[in-house]
């Protein structure tokens, strides 16, 4: 119980208001990693000065980044974050799924989806893969809500990030 109930203050300390992120904050990047100037009308990156982090810029193609892409956890990390870090997408080989106290430094509530479209155009309103970890080392996966698709479908979208401080990922 004790476990639970320290596990359950956690998940609503971390992250769970809505961060809201400054357009100043973020920067545009190429395929390399390399800046491009804030009105680039393509970009495959996103940089947030603000947090250090680096976010994969979903696409309407049917590359590996295509916005309507789902998967189970397993999935996510095993093919979706493998397959990144294997062709060392912009470079790196340290793609991840986000921390639910990351994705929420892209959430913007005033906006559907709930992200600042200048810089994610391609943000399905749906649920994307995050996770936490409890204070007793507990992994627990968490689903993040970026608006609310109409249409059901099998599996979870997820956006990979690099930077930060995160932990391996795990199963939970």
């Amino acid at each position: 119980m004790k476990k639970i109930l320290y596990c359950f203050l956690i998940f609503l300390t971390t992250g769970n208001a809505w961060a809201g992120s400054d357009a100043a904050n973020f920067a545009k990047l190429d395929i390399m990693g390399k800046a491009l100037p804030a009105d680039a009308a393509k970009w495959a990156m996103v940089h947030d000065k603000g947090t250090g982090l680096t976010w994969e810029a979903k696409t309407t193609n049917n590359s590996i980044h295509a916005m309507n892409d789902r998967y189970n956890w397993d999935e996510a990390t095993e093919k979706f974050i493998a397959t990144l870090n294997r062709e060392k997408f912009g470079g790196f080989s340290d793609w991840r799924i986000p921390t639910k106290t990351e994705i929420y430094t892209i959430r913007e509530k005033k906006n559907t989806p709930h992200t600042n479209t200048d810089f994610f155009p391609n943000t399905a309103p749906s649920k994307y893969w995050s996770y936490y970890i409890c204070g007793d080392g507990s992994f627990i996966t968490k689903k993040v809500k970026f608006g609310k698709e109409r249409s059901k479908g099998k599996g979870t979208r997820v956006r990979a990030v690099r930077g930060g401080e995160a932990p391996p990922q795990q199963a939970d």
